[in-house]
């Protein structure tokens, strides 16, 4: 810190702080490695995705997964309510039945489609906040994968959760 008298008054002092050069590395220096722990902790400690061969036939393989994502986009735009969104749970409901066909047999496939007809779900934060998403005409489809053998299975399961549609807008025919 540096004291500056002022010319007017003999005893009023002013303060004007000046960071050091240390103080200014030391926070590049935190900067730099809070970044590269940010980069590890998300990148490199994850694991790597697994193919069909390397979990077995009871494992779950990203591979795949990502593959039916790849063929999910190739249908273009499907918001909710178009042809298109119909095409693309046509093909979801399709590759389920795959899944359920080459299932091995110690794993039960189970297969919960409904329709909604209409709800709504109120906004209470962030950009939307006091707002109401109104919706309507929607399937939904629930697929349960579980080992036949183990009855703790089915209370300990995870849900995995996605949107067939692809744009937050209705359409309008």
């Amino acid at each position: 810190m540096v004291r500056q008298r002022s010319n007017r008054d003999s005893e009023s002092v002013v303060l004007v702080a000046k960071m050091s050069n240390y103080v200014i590395l030391a926070l590049f220096v935190v900067a730099v490695y809070g970044s590269w722990f940010v980069y590890e902790q998300q990148y490199l400690n994850l694991p790597k995705p697994l193919g069909a061969q390397q979990v077995g036939k009871r494992g779950f393989s990203e591979h795949e997964a990502i593959q039916h994502v790849i063929a999910l986009t190739q249908f273009g735009p499907h918001p909710v309510g178009s042809p298109a969104l119909d095409h693309a749970l046509q093909y979801v409901l399709q590759a389920i039945e795959n899944i359920k066909e080459t299932a091995h047999w110690e794993v039960d496939v189970e297969l919960d489609l409904f329709h909604a007809k209409s709800g709504a779900n109120h906004m209470v934060g962030g950009l939307f906040k006091g707002k109401t998403l109104v919706y309507s005409d929607l399937n939904h489809i629930v697929l349960r994968i579980s080992p036949k053998y183990a009855a703790e299975a089915t209370e300990n399961a995870i849900l995995v959760s996605s949107h067939i549609d692809t744009v937050f807008s209705a359409y309008v025919s």
